[in-house]
């Protein structure tokens, strides 16, 4: 590594840097698969049987009322819900402050003149 050029050498160590994390990679991927070959697969759970619904049909007219009527009674139950809410909840703006001190006035301006400073420096003088 005596001659090596400066790109020849980062060439090296980047090659040696990925091949690292591509076997780091391999074997996570191969321990990974044996645990999943050792570990006992997991019992199923039967779930409970479902009671089925009555169908509504178009010859239940008495159904199919009953339904549109229950979802219409939800539907405006849920907006004025939410219309109360609205009515009741406090303004998206926020009252404005009053007037300020005078040592707050001179801590926010010296925030203000440091920030400021941060965007207009000068070069370091050689």
């Amino acid at each position: 590594m005596e001659n090596w050029t400066t790109v020849q050498q980062a060439l090296v160590i980047t090659g040696i840097g990925i091949s690292l994390i591509f076997a780091v990679l391999i074997v996570m991927w191969g321990l990974m698969a044996a645990l999943v070959r050792i570990t006992p697969p997991r019992a199923r759970r039967e779930l409970p049987a479902q009671t089925e619904l009555p169908a509504m049909t178009a010859g239940d007219d008495d159904l199919n009322h009953a339904a549109r009527r229950g979802a219409a009674v939800i539907g405006v139950a849920v907006a004025l819900a939410l219309q109360a809410e609205r009515s009741t909840s406090a303004p998206l703006l926020q009252p404005a402050q009053g007037a300020i001190s005078p040592w707050q006035a001179t801590i926010r301006g010296n925030a203000l003149s440091r920030r400021a400073g941060a965007f207009h420096r000068n070069p370091p003088q050689r």
